[in-house]
Parts: C-alpha cells; structure tokens; sequence
C-alpha cells in the first residue's frame, strides 16, 4: 500500500528540512539562500507557489515558483517553477508528480493556463521527468552572458 503524500504550502517551520534536503541532494548547503526564498514566499509571491510534500510526518520534497505578468513579451499570466526537490531517501515515490500536479492545477485555478521552467541540458533525468509531466520545449531562447568581476 502507497503511503499518502500531503501538499501544503511552505511554513518558516520548513526551513530546516530545506536546506536539509538540498544539501543531501546537491551537497550544498545553503542557510542564507533558503531564509531568502521564505521571506519571498512570504511577501510577494502568491502561496500557492511555494509548497512542500510530507510523508511520514515529514517534509520529504518542496517546490517554489512564481506567477507573473506580461513577462519576457509572454502575453497574459504565466506561472514558472524555479525548483523542485525531494529528499533522496522518497525519490520514486510519485511526490515530485503530486508537487508538481498541485502547483499546475492551482495556476489553473487562478486563470493561468501556462507553466514555464528552465532545465540544464545536463540533467537529463529533470528533462525525462518534466517530459512525462507533459512540459514540451518551448519556443523561447535561453541566452546568457558571463559577467566578469570587477576588482
């Protein structure tokens, strides 16, 4: 029998798991970056967008993203994900699907009928992964400029 994934939306009671899970997953820890990302959550973005998934009385994955206007000559409201993770202990669970299915019907309960996200061509097991989630390669360029630092 499956265990049942909960969705919620994030809490700063969520920040240790977090930062846990990412470094877990990564090998980077980054404190100062995830209390940023709360206070994101917290003041601008609608909440709908940031969300973790517990499993066993336990934070086991999050996924953060925005909604914004008129964008990067976007007509109307889109959505964007910035970053999903699951805790490697839960992977294969379906709770990246479930993050990801709550995230998408919420856009679409709140009149937006398009979701973007960026994935490195490095990864390929994020491009299977949002490939079976239906994303496809969309028509937008992704261009980038190295910044020297300057002493």
């Amino acid at each position: 029998m499956t265990k049942p994934i909960y969705i919620r939306d994030v809490s700063k009671d969520d920040l240790p798991a977090l930062v846990n899970i990412e470094d877990r997953t990564t090998g980077v820890s980054r404190l100062e970056y995830w209390k940023k990302r709360m206070e994101l959550s917290e003041a601008i973005r609608p909440h709908w967008t940031s969300l973790v998934a517990e499993m066993d009385n336990r934070v086991v994955g999050f996924i953060f993203g925005r909604a914004g206007e008129l964008e990067f000559g976007l007509p109307g409201t889109v959505a964007w994900i910035e970053v999903i993770g699951v805790d490697p202990a839960y992977r294969h669970k379906g709770i990246a699907a479930e993050l990801m299915e709550h995230f998408t019907s919420s856009a679409h309960d709140h009149g937006i009928h398009t979701v973007f996200t960026l994935v490195s061509k490095d990864n390929p097991e994020m491009e299977k992964f949002f490939a079976k989630a239906g994303f496809t390669q969309g028509e937008m360029l992704h261009f980038k400029k190295e910044v020297a630092a300057t002493l």
